[in-house]
């Protein structure tokens, strides 16, 4: 029943799930308006049809009662989308220490007044969740386990814990305990394990130290199924912000001199078209002064960390969701589909939104158009035969936005894979080189978005501007490749050698290049010129 949104049921909290309409006044009366307020939920571009309940799972402690939801959203474009939503019930009357937070929506249980919040916004619910997490107490449930699992770098003896949510824009819930444990909450629900999850315990097991240390996990046992992740404990790390924005900073310095002084010359000549792998001591001196000396040795030990992970993520502990594999017809049918399906997205896209694109930005995407066939013959042109390397898991998503800075150091986080792909395929094995392609155009966005910055008015003109970005461009990438390889064939990483890297690593960046058109054609349309400009390098348009 409702009484201007609110939510009346005779049943008490502790079995309101089991009888009256509660259950379906949540499904068609508040959560459809409710989620698509929330920062996670990832369909707010679609347009809902229903939402549905798929599962409930009560938790009981010291007299309270929580519940964790599986949230269905079925869209009119034919997709579903599944989300963790933990719910709490606060009294009318204890309203008043949550006035900061806004509530799920007023109730009326067995006649009190009251609201319904999302549970982890309450204290009580998240210091729960750590007891249980440093206990390793896990929860019965008429299907299955609530699992709590532990590392021993989480200290049991812990009995005071503070908490707060980290108030940023992000597809999970993020809470910080104690100031020095981060716990994340998955929001998005897969049928079966979460890869960050997975890789952080991995990478824990093979003491890899540039990533925030695994402490501990949340999930849902059943019998006969995978299990489902609901959050992940790790090490909170200290920084000074991510990667991404310490490039842009050093970006643009590095163009700045060059508007201070427009007569100034940057005079580094790649060698090759082709990525090449370039060492510091190569360099000449003025090229080194116009890139600065410590950027660039940051710039390689980036490199260095990216190949380590790898290497950590490559080792065979008998775990078979890790142990390498070569290439095979059953990949390239695999990768192919997958590239070209997002080729066909893309083209579409582009069709629809070229007239909103202006000058250089329409100029590309025209071009693409009407090159767009011989695109698709190099997606389509993969050869495993080629291939002599292995495949291994890899991050997926990989990008400047997954680093933290922390004292010239860098770490890895967030392994969860690309957000449109499915689980499944993010658990793919692929080489380590569909990574270094994501960094690399990474790279290439840092670069232009600083070019493309509406609130810079650059002193040269635009055609010398793009000359000395490809260059820098193709510099950095050069000393990040100078890093990874030498590091990955020191530690035994089989990346193949030159001509297979160099064919991977274009066919990568190719495939990360459509990837992104996608992302900024519906999300941010002024920047859909530098995955074009992209597509342009690297086919040689």
């Amino acid at each position: 029943m409702e009484i201007g949104k609110k939510l009346v049921t005779p049943s008490s909290w502790e079995v309101v799930f089991e009888t009256g309409p509660f259950q379906k006044d949540l499904e068609e009366i508040i959560l459809p308006e409710y989620i698509q307020t929330c920062r996670w939920f990832a369909g707010k571009s679609s347009t809902i049809k229903y939402v549905r309940i798929n599962h409930t799972l009560r938790l009981t402690e010291k007299k309270k009662h929580y519940y964790i939801i599986i949230v269905e959203a079925q869209f009119k474009e034919a997709f579903s989308q599944f989300y963790l939503v933990p719910l709490a019930y606060i009294p009318a009357s204890e309203e008043s220490q949550y006035t900061t937070i806004n509530p799920i929506a007023p109730v009326r249980l067995a006649e009190e007044d009251g609201f319904l919040f999302d549970a982890l916004f309450i204290p009580s619910f998240r210091e729960l969740l750590f007891d249980h997490l440093v206990k390793e107490r896990s929860i019965r449930l008429d299907l299955g386990t609530l699992k709590f699992e532990k590392s021993l770098l989480l200290d049991s003896s812990i009995k005071k814990i503070s908490s707060e949510i980290l108030n940023v824009e992000q597809s999970n819930t993020a809470v910080i305990y104690n100031n020095q444990y981060f716990f994340k909450w998955f929001r998005r629900v897969f049928p079966e394990s979460n890869p960050d999850l997975e890789i952080s315990r991995f990478l824990n097991l093979n003491e890899y130290p540039y990533t925030a240390q695994y402490l501990g996990g949340i999930s849902w046992i059943r019998n006969d199924k995978p299990p489902i992740s609901i959050g992940l404990m790790q090490q909170k790390i200290e920084n000074e912000g991510d990667a991404w924005k310490w490039m842009l900073k050093k970006v643009n310095t590095f163009f700045e001199q060059f508007d201070k002084n427009p007569k100034l010359i940057f005079n580094w000549t790649p060698k090759e078209k082709i990525f090449e792998p370039v060492k510091i001591s190569e360099l000449a001196p003025q090229t080194i002064e116009r890139l600065d000396k410590d950027f660039a040795k940051a710039i390689v030990i980036m490199g260095k960390r990216t190949a380590q992970m790898h290497i950590a993520m490559a080792r065979d502990l008998g775990q078979v969701s890790f142990t390498p594999v070569s290439f095979n017809p059953d990949y390239s049918v695999w990768l192919k589909n997958k590239v070209s399906y997002l080729f066909d997205q893309r083209i579409g896209l582009l069709e629809k939104n070229l007239t909103k694109l202006r000058g250089l930005a329409r100029e590309y995407g025209q071009t693409f158009l009407d090159r767009r066939n011989e695109v698709l013959e190099e997606v389509l042109g993969f050869d495993e035969t080629k291939l002599c390397s292995m495949r291994t898991r890899v991050h997926g998503d990989f990008h400047l936005g997954q680093m933290l800075v922390h004292k010239g150091e860098y770490y890895i986080l967030d392994f969860e894979g690309e957000p449109e792909s499915t689980i499944r395929d993010r658990k793919v094995k692929q080489s380590p080189l569909k990574d270094v392609a994501g960094m690399l155009r990474s790279f290439h966005y840092a670069i232009y978005a600083t070019l493309f910055d509406e609130q810079k008015n650059w002193a040269l003109p635009q055609e010398e501007l793009f000359d000395i970005a490809e260059r820098f461009y193709q510099l950095i990438c050069g000393l990040y490749l100078n890093g990874f390889i030498r590091t990955a064939m020191k530690g035994g990483l089989d990346i193949g050698y030159k001509p297979e890297v160099n064919y991977l690593l274009r066919y990568h960046l190719l495939e990360k290049a459509i990837y992104e058109l996608g992302y900024e054609l519906n999300s941010r349309p002024a920047w859909a010129i530098i995955p074009l400009r992209g597509i342009m390098r690297i086919m040689g348009f």
